[in-house]
């Protein structure tokens, strides 16, 4: 099971913001619309070491949009809602080394289907 025991704290917190129509992912908290603007562009993905517990923030800055985690070989691991105004924290311990995706199931406008992110487990 991917989720921890009630209480226990995370190993690292991941902050994550959608807007149409990409998710901005990093360690640092992102508040404005320009440091979304650069993380979702120009940022490095995110590297997260193997067997840790990892806490997602997970905010929107527009509308609704769904937070989905899938693992390397394609498995839906967990998911959230991402909300304007509020953070939903996710956590959920990442042992599969790779390329993990994030991507929105909450149908959020003309180009919701391009909607993603990545960050990488090592």
């Amino acid at each position: 099971m991917p989720y921890p025991a009630d209480g226990q704290l995370p190993d690292r917190v991941i902050h994550v913001v959608g807007k149409q129509f990409a998710f901005a992912i990093s360690e640092a908290p992102i508040e404005t619309d320009e440091q979304w603007e650069e993380i979702s562009s120009f940022a490095p993905p995110v590297r997260v070491p193997a067997g840790r517990l990892v806490e997602f923030r997970v905010t929107s800055f527009d509308v609704n949009h769904g937070f989905s985690l899938y693992a390397p070989n394609g498995q839906l691991i967990a998911q959230t809602q991402a909300m304007p105004g509020y953070v939903n924290r996710l956590r959920v311990r990442l042992n599969e080394r790779g390329r993990y995706t994030v991507l929105c199931l909450e149908f959020c406008g003309s180009a919701h289907h391009r909607m993603r992110g990545v960050f990488f487990v090592e």
